[in-house]
């Protein structure tokens, strides 16, 4: 589903980028958020609602969130940290790059705004490679101050389906997760294939770095997610009831997306000072 074709939604400016193949990618620069990516056949690969944030200044939901310094409402701060609802910076604004591989350089820094709320001084780097059916996002964490701090966070990709309920995952057997739908009761999944047909929302612990999501209907294999740096992996759908609750999605959108997140939760990551950690995230499609 295409972002909101509303330019008051993206004041900040968007850059868009193309590759030589045809794949295309729209990036927002507040929030740093990827709006959307489009295979060179013209597939939409995420979900992005139209409906715009129920609060001014709040952030889109769809595409790639970025969640830090907090995921979900776990600690003190506003749900899923700081940098959602910030601008970040880049070098260039609006340009298409016509390359085999198409590339974005995003960048934050700690402001007053962010240590009123978490002390700390960090830099932010988000790097997005556009490749032909694949897109990589890179998020890196760099201390700039001089005590150590810990964080969590997530890329919060949402991926978009004609049907959730014809999807399943592949990759989680015999892994043990948080069920946060179930009051964060903790559980293995035994089946080999995780189904989707009521609210998820489920933090898989030391996941194998590559899941698929297959299609139930033609049990064909149509994209393949993989990551490095991040240990968890959250599989997250609002079902039909808590997508009534939203307030910023259609409730029906419900089987159109599911979040398929590379994530730092169980255990943060603390950071001594001038240290850098990096997590990225690669999505390949398989078939349509």
């Amino acid at each position: 589903m295409p972002y909101p074709d509303d330019p008051s939604s993206t004041p900040a400016g968007l850059i868009r980028l193309r590759n030589l193949a045809g794949d295309s990618a729209v990036i927002n620069l507040y929030g740093g958020q990827i709006l959307s990516w489009r295979t060179a056949n013209g597939g939409e690969r995420l979900y992005c609602s139209q409906m715009l944030p129920t609060k001014p200044g709040g952030p889109t939901r769809g595409g790639v969130p970025i969640c830090f310094p907090q995921f979900a409402d776990r600690g003190p701060l506003p749900k899923h940290g700081l940098v959602r609802t910030t601008v970040w910076h880049t070098d260039s604004v609006s340009t298409i790059h016509a390359e085999e591989v198409a590339r974005a350089h995003l960048w934050l820094a700690a402001s007053d705004a962010t240590r009123a709320l978490w002390p700390h001084e960090f830099e932010l780097q988000l790097d997005i490679a556009l490749g032909t059916n694949t897109l990589e996002v890179g998020l890196t964490v760099s201390n700039q101050g001089t005590s150590a701090f810990s964080f969590t966070g997530a890329l919060h990709t949402y991926l978009a389906s004609e049907d959730v309920r014809q999807l399943s995952v592949s990759g989680l057997q015999d892994v043990h997760y948080i069920d946060s739908a179930q009051g964060q009761t903790q559980a293995t999944q035994f089946d080999k294939l995780l189904h989707i047909a009521e609210e998820t929302d489920r933090i898989y612990l030391s996941p194998p770095p590559s899941l698929q999501l297959q299609s139930t209907v033609t049990q064909r294999a149509l994209l393949q997610v993989d990551q490095e740096g991040f240990c968890d992996s959250v599989v997250w759908n609002p079902g039909p009831s808590k997508a009534e609750q939203l307030g910023d999605m259609v409730p029906s959108d419900w089987i159109r997306m599911l979040c398929i997140e590379a994530a730092q939760v169980a255990q943060p990551v603390h950071l001594a000072p001038q240290a850098q950690w990096r997590g990225v995230q690669r999505l390949r499609v398989l078939s349509d």
